[in-house]
């Protein structure tokens, strides 16, 4: 009878050693899984920042390839009209306002590029940039929105 359980130490030592392994395993693949949702939980707070808590202008979408950033930007507040006169992201303050600014009335939206934003970035790279924007009121007062998180999103 001694001799009946004799393989079951040996047994039991391989299926707890596979069963650790396979913890290993999914461990290394939880944390090499993490940094991919690191970055889009950036995108996702970056948009949410600029769609509705940035004022008086909001970002609605944008899109950053070659050297140009694609912005639609849209005027939330409900009276008025604002001048939007320099926008500035990163380094290039480069757009496609006018010397006399563009005007914005209360909602409207309209696309705004700003050029010559000098990056190493490939498609499908993500890009970080600060933006902040120079308007004038409806009461003739320069003001400016600095962009308390920056623009984030994968280069096209």
């Amino acid at each position: 009878m001694a001799f009946r359980f004799r393989g079951q130490g040996a047994t039991e030592y391989l299926v707890l050693l596979a069963a650790v392994l396979i913890i290993a395993l999914v461990s290394l693949a939880l944390l090499g899984f993490f940094p991919g949702m690191a970055g889009d939980a950036k995108i996702s707070q970056s948009a949410a920042y600029w769609r509705s808590e940035a004022k008086p202008f909001s970002i609605l979408e944008h899109s950053y390839s070659g050297t140009t950033l694609t912005l639609v930007v849209q005027l939330k507040e409900a009276t008025g009209s604002f001048k939007m006169t320099n926008i500035s992201v990163a380094d290039s303050t480069n757009s496609s306002i006018p010397a006399g600014g563009k005007t914005f009335n209360a909602g409207e939206t309209k696309t705004v590029y700003v050029y010559g934003i000098a990056t190493d970035l490939v498609a499908g790279d993500m890009y970080e940039f600060p933006v902040n924007m120079t308007y004038t009121s409806p009461n003739n007062v320069e003001m400016l929105q600095y962009g308390a998180k920056n623009l984030v999103g994968k280069m096209t």
